[in-house]
């Protein structure tokens, strides 16, 4: 409503001066707001309506100073003249409107071309209309050659975005012609005071036809509103476009330069477009370098933290490599990754995950010297230059003091949280000639501080080398065999002790190599689980795992079960969309599965496993605590753990000294006592069988009952034992995702990691 009114108004004023002064473009400019204000009524504004009353109050200025076709000469005519300026930015506004629904192009650069062009034209026309003019009338072609240059300046801003097809076809390119009749109009105005005549009645004709075609360009646009244009780039620089915006630059200069060699007075047009023109140029490429050190900072920096990312770092190793070559000094480089990072992200938000890098970052420089490069390679990663150093144990001793105060503790959504990392070292030129070698073999290094349990520094060595080369090539072999089924499930018995039948196995994970045969999970599964491999083969053993459930269901094995064990970082992937997903997709009973995990993958995330245990339980799986007395799991996260079975570890069983037993014995009676059931492991003997039996042991694992074996064998043990008929009281699943596989190189019993 207020934007209708205000366009009425405009009108209005373009309508009563053309009665009050009726002329050719004064009754142009009235039909053509009252065209305007009518046209955007009926479009209700709904798009361009700060072009309609810009549009208006031009065109209507235009009409007021009767489009500056008066010479200054004239009474009033330096007013009308002003007047008639004013009218270019709001006409200029207008295009920039009309080019932006076509073009993602700046304003800025759209009018720096404009204003350079257009500067450009008024000092040519001024300084060839001075030599047709005496010297005290060089003023009263001012006028018409700043007018002359502002239409150009409106042509060169509509032609500019004439490339599209699209654009062709709509309001631009009568914009264009609008503006270049104006052009005409004026310099065939400022021609008849160079001629010391009155301006013919073409003259005003013509700038009567270009306020019309303005109007009718303002239609063009509101009927284009309804469809979607879709707006295009235009190239970043051309050859042509390049050429005209030198010679514009370059047009002021020459001709100040030929009239101070020709010993001619510079009028004032001349010298302010000279001005206008440097002062245009001297903004924009201030701008540009601004833009460019702008980019620059921000391809070579962190985001996040601030600090040089890896492209910088490397630029900075590498001259920091070339100085330590000539003068014989060691460069040192630390790689810091940060322990349990994924935890805080998991536990507290991605947002305080980010907070911890920042602080990270910041302590990182607070420890380091001034020459240092302190660097984020990626996610929780940072590398650490140290140039001019003068032996190499001042790296390590640099080192460590990085690691102190990374640990220091933090508070993190008002909790306090002790950080960790892990630092690997390498130092030239001992450990490496080039940066990418240095940036490999302090990732090495670093890798070894992690399997170490972090929180420590690692120097690299040509052991550390070789163990990286096979790690890499591990992973990217052991990718390959998820892919392409060179994994495989073998079952190791276990046996009720009341009936002495097998009532299910647990899933060992098995990798058959193509030329190092099969691997038991002890050679592959710590590498997997350094990455997200590690959960990648636990979505593959659960689903293999169901599969051969639903398989023996159908062979009428039922009344079997599978465990499998699985990875605390598992948990942090959504383990129960992938069992339901695994459960659903086999069609598998979920009461013949149970979920192991160990005492440290509960204790690392209680609440998390809590909850994933108990969304299980609703399913029908079950859960079970697997290496039961060699975590850290207290009785009392017994209670809080909704599980059902405990399963005493091997080195328990197969010790069986007095105080081993004891354990074994108080175990079950604890076991027991909760309402759980005791599965042992590691049954070799006869003798360690009679032990667990006489003491209450529900049930049995270990090779003196069955090793591990592929799927065909089980199947044959069930058919020559006949069903097992478990009593009811008994849990009918154990589904253990394979957690930690603890093969051993003689081949000794395994249990699969995932």
């Amino acid at each position: 409503m207020q934007l209708s009114i205000a366009v009425s108004s405009i009108a209005a004023v373009g309508v009563v001066h053309a009665f009050r002064s009726p002329g050719p473009l004064q009754l142009a400019a009235a039909v053509a707001v009252v065209a305007i204000a009518g046209g955007g009524a009926i479009q209700r504004f709904r798009d361009g309506a700060a072009s309609h009353i810009s549009l208006s109050v031009g065109i209507v200025l235009l009409s007021l100073s009767d489009g500056g076709l008066v010479p200054l000469t004239d009474s009033g005519g330096p007013v009308r003249i002003v007047v008639a300026v004013l009218a270019y930015p709001f006409l200029a506004h207008v295009l920039l409107q009309h080019v932006s629904r076509h073009h993602l192009i700046r304003a800025s650069d759209l009018l720096v071309d404009a204003v350079l062009i257009g500067a450009a034209t008024t000092v040519l026309f001024q300084a060839s209309f001075m030599r047709s003019v005496e010297q005290g009338s060089t003023v009263a072609v001012a006028a018409p050659s700043l007018l002359i240059g502002l239409d150009i300046a409106l042509v060169v801003m509509a032609a500019r975005s004439l490339s599209t097809q699209s654009a062709r076809r709509g309001a631009l390119p009568v914009a264009t012609a609008a503006a270049a009749v104006l052009a005409v109009a004026h310099a065939l105005s400022a021609m008849s005071v160079v001629d010391g005549v009155s301006a013919p009645t073409a003259t005003t004709l013509l700038a009567a036809a270009g306020v019309l075609l303005l109007s009718v360009s303002a239609f063009l646009a509101a009927n284009a509103a309804s469809r979607t244009l879709v707006a295009t780039e235009p190239p970043l620089f051309s050859v042509a476009h390049a050429g005209v915006l030198v010679i514009s630059v370059l047009a002021s200069p020459v001709l100040l330069a030929a009239e101070v060699l020709r010993d001619v007075s510079i009028s004032t047009s001349v010298a302010v477009g000279s001005v206008l023109s440097a002062a245009v140029l001297g903004g924009h490429v201030v701008g540009l370098l601004r833009e460019r050190a702008t980019s620059e900072h921000q391809a070579t920096h962190d985001a996040l933290t601030g600090l040089p990312n890896r492209l910088l770092f490397v630029d900075r190793l590498e001259r920091a490599v070339a100085h330590a070559e000539r003068n014989n000094s060691p460069v040192g480089v630390l790689y810091l990754d940060l322990d349990r990072f994924k935890d805080i992200n998991d536990t507290f938000g991605h947002s305080a995950g980010d907070l911890v890098l920042q602080e990270t970052a910041r302590r990182l420089e607070a420890a380091s010297r001034k020459e240092d490069t302190v660097a984020r390679l990626a996610g929780d990663e940072f590398a650490i230059l140290l140039p001019h150093v003068r032996v190499a144990d001042d790296v390590v001793m640099v080192a460590n003091r990085i690691l102190r105060s990374v640990t220091e503790p933090l508070t993190i959504a008002g909790q306090r949280v002790r950080g960790a990392g892990s630092v690997g070292v390498a130092v030239f030129p001992q450990d490496g000639m080039t940066p990418a070698e240095l940036l490999a073999a302090a990732d090495a290094a670093m890798y070894v501080a992690k399997e170490r349990g972090g929180d420590v520094v690692e120097l690299f060595s040509t052991e550390l080398a070789a163990s990286a080369v096979t790690r890499l090539e591990t992973e990217t072999e052991l990718h390959d065999a998820i892919e392409g089924g060179g994994l495989e499930l073998h079952y190791q018995p276990i046996v009720d002790v009341r009936t002495g039948r097998t009532c299910g196995a647990e899933a060992l994970i098995r990798w058959h190599h193509p030329e190092r045969g099969f691997l038991a999970p002890g050679s592959f599964i710590p590498i997997a689980e350094q990455s997200e491999l590690i959960v990648e083969i636990g979505e593959w053993v659960i689903l293999d795992a169901c599969r051969e459930l639903a398989r023996w269901a159908d062979l009428g094995h039922n009344d079997r079960f599978v465990t499998v064990n699985v990875s605390s970082r598992h948990f942090r992937h959504d383990l129960v969309s992938t069992v339901t997903a695994a459960l659903r997709s086999t069609g598998a009973d979920p009461r013949r599965l149970m979920i192991e995990l160990t005492e440290s993958t509960a204790v690392d995330d209680l609440e998390r496993v809590a909850s994933s245990l108990r969304e299980l339980r609703k399913l029908g799986v079950r859960a079970a605590i697997d290496d039961f007395g060699t975590g850290y799991c207290g009785l009392q996260y017994l209670g809080d753990l909704p599980v059902n079975t405990l399963k005493i570890d091997r080195s328990f069983v197969q010790a069986m000294t007095p105080r081993s037993a004891a354990i074994v014995a108080a175990t079950i009676a604890m076991g027991r006592s909760l309402g759980m059931s005791i599965v042992a492991e590691g049954v070799e003997t006869a003798e360690q069988r009679k032990f667990l039996e006489a003491h209450g042991c529900d049930r049995l694992q270990g090779y003196f009952l069955g090793r591990p074996a592929p799927v065909a064998d089980l199947l044959e043990r069930f058919e020559t034992e006949g069903p097992f008929r478990p009593d009811e009281s008994t849990p009918l699943v154990t589904f253990d995702l394979p957690m930690e596989d603890e093969a051993t190189d003689d081949g000794q019993s395994v249990e699969s990691v995932v």
